[in-house]
């Protein structure tokens, strides 16, 4: 279902470029407005929230990061914003063309703050790569580990750089908090693995399903020495006996084979916090964020919007006339949750407040944000006909800056809103009674 605020496909080019024209005729000139022209505020957002389906569509090339895409989404439109800024129609370039490479950068600026906080310079990542396959094609030719000036041969580079870039294998590796404490308080399965089949068993089950898969990614000649060592407690030189290879073969082969196994179950472990993590920032009856994330990520986007210097709309919803039966109210929330969030833009966010409240952050939304709200309300109410319920559904809006100024201001300004407005159902409802 397209969202009723993503609908600026109808707006002709002509119209957009004009809108542009008339925004680079301006921005430099103290607003230069005349009888009839909009404010250089509201002519920036129009531009901005009709070129929200391009941000969106560069913010998809990015998803494979791991970030939301409406974290992604708000990045790009600040790159959309500056591109703004910049852009002059007269050299006969497209708008949306010119604004790609910003848009696409502000997203790049965005994950490099989020990615490691040392980063391997690109001639070391480059030595690296060359040292490790110098060190695989020699350990399989020599039957043991190659020393530093055998791989200074093989890979055509002076002793002294392979030294330096072996002893700097740890030192880009930044470790969170969590990772800290778990070295530091347990250990892992691997650790806990002694050679001989009984040990096995005093591995959670979890893990040991773990282990097993993670095993299949190795080599066939890694596997069977893991499985030699640690499952049927055969020493080193058995098993290089009994696989005709040399001992320090089966050293090498069982070290690598063990930091490797390590590795995999660490990228394993930490996609299953990952995975873990999502499910505790999404409500799972409403499929929106829980309140203090929702709270969290309105901080956020209060941040950005003070820097691009665009407005921010909060809108809270309150369900009335819910039924008292659980499982009843649960369905109305769970259909409402579905509607509010397949209505929104993907910029956009939506989460369940405290009690019977949605609420629905809406950046490069300012006064608008009126017309969101009651055409969001009749999405919502239109879940009557799906729950069979006498659901009505009133809306308080605030936004930034001219409302409020923080995220509190814009949870309290809001507030205020959704009470005025009960307030004045409640005396319509009375006059109509009398």
């Amino acid at each position: 279902m397209s969202s009723p605020l993503e609908k600026t496909a109808a707006i002709p080019q002509e119209t957009l470029l004009r809108w542009l024209q008339e925004y680079a005729r301006r921005r430099g000139t103290g607003d230069g407005r005349s009888s009839g022209d909009l404010p250089l505020p509201a002519l920036k957002e129009k531009i901005a929230r009709a070129h929200g389906p391009l941000v969106e569509s560069v913010a998809r090339k990015f998803l494979g990061t791991g970030e939301p895409l409406e974290d992604l989404a708000q990045e790009g439109s600040l790159g959309l914003l500056s591109a703004l800024e910049y852009y002059d129609p007269s050299k006969g370039v497209r708008f949306s063309t010119y604004a790609t490479h910003f848009i696409s950068g502000a997203i790049r600026h965005f994950l490099r703050d989020r990615s490691r906080m040392i980063r391997e310079p690109a001639w070391l990542q480059e030595t690296s790569s060359r040292i490790e396959r110098a060190i695989e094609a020699l350990t399989a030719q020599l039957e043991r580990e190659p020393t530093p000036s055998e791989i200074a041969a093989a890979a055509t580079i002076p002793v002294e750089t392979v030294e330096e870039a072996l002893a700097s294998r740890n030192t880009f590796r930044v470790l969170s908090y969590d990772e800290v404490a778990q070295e530091e308080n347990s250990d892992t399965t691997l650790d806990r693995l002694e050679p001989g089949g009984a040990s096995l068993m005093a591995v959670h089950v979890e893990n040991r399903i773990v282990l097993r898969e993670t095993m299949q990614r190795l080599r066939p000649f890694e596997q069977q020495v893991i499985y030699e060592f640690y499952f049927r407690n055969l020493t080193q030189t058995e098993i290089a006996t009994k696989l005709g290879v040399s001992c320090n073969y089966v050293s090498v082969t069982l070290r690598k084979a063990v930091e490797r196994l390590g590795k995999l179950m660490g990228e394993a472990e930490a996609y299953d916090r990952h995975r873990r993590r999502e499910s505790s920032v999404l409500d799972p009856l409403t499929g929106l964020y829980t309140t203090e994330i929702l709270h969290a990520r309105l901080n956020e986007a209060v941040s950005r919007t003070v820097r691009a210097g665009m407005p921010l709309s909060l809108i809270q919803f309150q369900l009335l006339g819910l039924p008292l039966q659980s499982r009843a109210r649960d369905e109305v929330f769970e259909q409402c949750g579905n509607r509010l969030r397949s209505s929104i833009r993907r910029m956009d966010m939506a989460g369940r407040g405290e009690g019977d409240y949605l609420l629905a952050i809406l950046p490069n939304t300012g006064p608008q944000v009126e017309l969101a709200a009651n055409r969001l309300i009749g999405v919502l109410e239109d879940t009557r006909q799906s729950v069979h319920r006498s659901l009505r559904v009133v809306a308080g809006t605030a936004w930034h800056p001219q409302e409020a100024r923080t995220a509190e201001d814009l949870l309290r300004e809001a507030q205020r809103s959704l009470d005025a407005a009960l307030q004045k159902e409640s005396r319509a409802g009375n006059a109509k009674a009398a």
